[in-house]
C-alpha cells in the first residue's frame, strides 16, 4: 500500500489552506454593488427605458437656524425721477447672512423684523420686496438659504458636511458630492435622517433599484443626514475573524505536518 511521505503531507496541507482561503474570499466578494441593476442592459437611445411617474420637486421651507443670504438692488434716480443707474444696497449683508431666530424672524435694517420661517425662499423674497417698497424705488430682492447643508456619514469616500449653493438637491447629487460610496458601502440600505420640528424621520433607500426615483424623499432638505453602513465584508475584515481563523487552521495543519514528517524519520 502506498503511504504519503512527510513532505507530501506538508504539500497537501498547504494546498488545503490555500483552497480554504480562496473559497472564503470568493464568498465574501460576491456582493451587488451596481446601482439601479433592475434597469435592463438592452436599452438604447432608440429604445430608452422610462420610469413614470417620478417624484416631483417641491420647494423646501425656511426653518429656524437657517442662514439667509439676502441682497437688495435698487434704481438710483436723478432729480427729475429719471433712472440713471442701479446699485446693490449695503442694507443687506450677503457675507454674514441673516440667522432665522427661534421665533422664525430675521431683522433687517429700516424694515425691522420679518417672519420668514415656514415660507419658501420665493415667498420670503416677495414678502421682503413688498416691505422694501416703502423705502426703495423698484427694489429687486435676491434670497437663498446659505447653509443648505447635508451631512454624509459612514461609507462615503469623502464623508462629512456638504454645503450646496442650490436648494434643489437630490440623493444622487449628495452621493456624488461625497465622492460616491466606497466599495464597502451597503448600497441596498442607505439611511436618511430628517429633522422636522421636534421629531426625527428615518427613511431607507435601496440604490440597487430604480424605485428610488419615485420616493417622496428623493429630494433632500437642509440638514438632512445620510448614513451608509458597511457591508458584511468590511465588518468581517475589520474584526479580523477570517484572517484569524485561517491563521489558526494554517498553524495547526503546519504543526501536524511537521509532527508526522519527523515521526516517520
Amino acid at each position: 500500500m502506498y503511504t504519503y511521505s512527510g513532505r507530501g503531507i506538508a504539500v497537501l496541507s498547504v494546498l488545503f489552506v490555500l483552497l480554504f482561503a480562496g473559497s472564503m474570499a470568493s464568498c465574501i466578494s460576491a456582493k451587488k454593488i451596481v446601482y439601479f441593476n433592475d434597469i435592463p442592459d438592452t436599452i438604447s437611445a432608440a429604445q430608452p427605458y422610462t420610469i413614470s411617474p417620478v417624484v416631483k420637486y417641491t420647494d423646501p421651507v425656511i426653518l429656524t437656524n437657517d442662514i439667509l443670504a439676502i441682497t437688495l438692488q435698487t434704481i438710483n434716480q436723478s432729480e427729475n425721477n429719471t433712472p440713471i443707474s442701479s446699485s446693490t444696497t449695503a442694507l443687506f449683508n450677503p457675507l454674514n447672512g441673516f440667522l432665522v431666530d427661534k421665533n422664525g424672524n430675521i431683522e433687517l435694517s429700516l424694515i425691522g423684523f420679518v417672519k420668514v420661517a415656514g415660507l419658501t425662499t420665493s415667498e420670503a423674497r416677495e414678502l421682503i420686496k413688498d416691505k422694501a417698497k416703502e423705502f426703495f424705488k423698484e427694489p429687486v430682492v435676491n434670497l437663498r438659504i446659505a447653509n443648505f447643508e447635508v451631512e454624509l456619514l459612514g461609507e462615503f469616500i469623502h464623508p462629512g458636511p456638504v454645503t450646496f449653493p442650490s436648494e434643489k438637491v437630490n440623493i444622487l447629487e449628495a452621493i456624488s458630492a461625497g465622492g460616491d460610496l466606497s466599495i464597502s458601502g451597503k448600497r441596498s440600505n442607505i439611511l436618511l435622517i430628517r429633522t422636522e420640528g421636534d421629531t426625527k424621520k428615518f427613511v431607507r433607500f435601496n440604490m440597487l433599484s430604480s424605485d428610488i426615483f419615485r420616493s417622496d424623499y428623493f429630494y433632500l432638505r437642509q440638514r438632512d443626514v445620510l448614513y451608509v453602513e458597511p457591508n458584511r465584508n468590511k465588518i468581517q475584515n475589520s474584526d479580523n475573524t477570517i484572517l484569524r481563523n485561517v491563521g489558526i487552521i494554517s498553524s495547526l495543519l503546519s504543526l501536524g505536518a511537521l509532527v508526522l514528517a519527523f515521526s516517520r524519520k
